[in-house]
């Protein structure tokens, strides 16, 4: 059964006012396309927005460095537990209605950190989500993409919240990349 875009603010608004991790995608059986954007892809965008193939996954961060060097070389912050790096842009971008500035990715996650607690994102995200022309939801989630809404936990992140697209995916990490080589501990001899 899918989803329809009419009953989500009553699942978003229960969810966010229980303090749930926000998880949604449409039922695999239908899933509509998304037709090509005009002019050249945004992978940065794409990912936001759970339009990045899984088969495109894999080499996801080191195509945003060759397209946005001055953003994606260094973080400006690492976190553990979960693992997440944070970076900054020169030039906000906007996904799931909301404008951020800052871009926070995860083993699995591609996110924009928002400047509102959980109830204020979520509240933005229904109005986006009834304006949108992708109803119903986005045709992009599936078994492998869902939209993910959930309070920032880490103590400097506090009062803001997360929005992006979780790739359901097994054995390929978005933070996997051979340029993070500091990540890797290399065992002693």
């Amino acid at each position: 059964m899918r989803r329809s875009s009419k009953s989500l603010p009553v699942v978003l608004a229960a969810l966010s006012l229980a303090g749930t991790t926000l998880a949604l995608s449409a039922q695999p059986a239908v899933v509509a396309v998304p037709a090509p954007a005009a002019g050249p892809a945004d992978t940065l965008l794409d990912a936001l927005t759970c339009r990045t193939s899984i088969a495109h996954l894999p080499a996801l961060l080191p195509r945003l460095r060759r397209e946005r060097p001055t953003e994606f070389v260094q973080t400006e912050r690492q976190y553990s537990a979960p693992m997440m790096d944070l970076y900054r842009l020169q030039d906000p971008v906007q996904a799931w209605g909301h404008r951020s500035d800052a871009v926070i990715i995860t083993d699995n996650r591609v996110l924009l950190l928002v400047n509102s607690p959980i109830e204020q994102a979520t509240a933005q995200l229904e109005r986006a989500l009834e304006e949108s022309k992708d109803a119903p939801l986005a045709g992009a989630l599936d078994d492998a993409h869902a939209l993910v809404v959930y309070p920032a936990e880490h103590p400097s992140l506090k009062g803001r919240t997360l929005v992006g697209c979780e790739y359901r995916m097994s054995d390929v990490s978005l933070l996997a990349d051979p340029a993070d080589a500091w990540r890797t501990v290399s065992p002693r001899p």
